[in-house]
């Protein structure tokens, strides 16, 4: 029977974070489109190659720069699933703004296509 994922962590350059359990990650990679022809679809093409993307958001702590996160860039970053997966996406950098509401840090990554490692 598969393991069933419940919990997600973050590690960015080997920095395990107090990331809450609900992260996301959108792979990235090829996004193909339905080709067609007066006879209908006739295949897949590659529309665009993407990069990964990961939110979540962090428990802040007087050592979590919000400052320092506003700006990360060249970071290997590690998506961790609790059933086993683990999914890198390198040359990660912060996208957006970095915002602290309460005692939590809210951001969001973007870099290479995600690889399952």
């Amino acid at each position: 029977m598969a393991r069933m994922t419940g919990v997600v962590y973050i590690t960015l350059n080997g920095q395990k974070k107090r990331s809450e359990g609900d992260a996301s990650l959108k792979p990235g990679g090829k996004i193909r489109e339905q080709i067609k022809d007066a006879n209908g679809p006739c295949g897949l093409a590659t529309k665009e190659v993407i990069g990964g993307e990961v939110k979540f958001s962090l428990r802040h702590a007087s050592d979590e720069d919000v400052v320092a996160l506003q700006q990360l860039e060249g970071v290997t970053l590690i998506f961790e699933t609790d059933s086993g997966q683990r999914y890198l996406v390198a040359n990660a950098g912060t996208v957006g703004e970095v915002e602290l509401k309460g005692n939590k840090v809210d951001m969001t990554m973007a870099g290479d296509p995600a690889e399952l490692i």
